[in-house]
């Protein structure tokens, strides 16, 4: 038994030389290709902090319902 030969018998899998990660199969969320254009957005922590504190008193549930329908309602002011 050499010096180090209890690090290899742990019982984990080995990782192999040259194997890749599978990319899943698409399971239908996603509509089209114009769905995935995304862009991230800063917004200060305080701000977001106010807003949420706010949204909760009103009985809002998620921050991101809150900014869906912000979206949505500007897109339907715009039209």
């Amino acid at each position: 038994m050499s010096r180090f030969d209890y690090l290899e018998d742990t019982g984990k899998k080995k990782k192999k030389k040259g194997s890749k990660k599978t990319t899943p199969a698409p399971d239908g969320r996603r509509k089209t290709a114009a769905d995935d254009k995304a862009e991230a957005v800063y917004v200060r922590k305080s701000t977001i902090r106010a807003v949420w504190r706010e949204y909760r008193k009103d009985g809002g549930e998620s921050m991101s319902e809150l900014v869906e329908d912000l979206l949505l309602q500007w897109l339907r002011d715009r039209a």
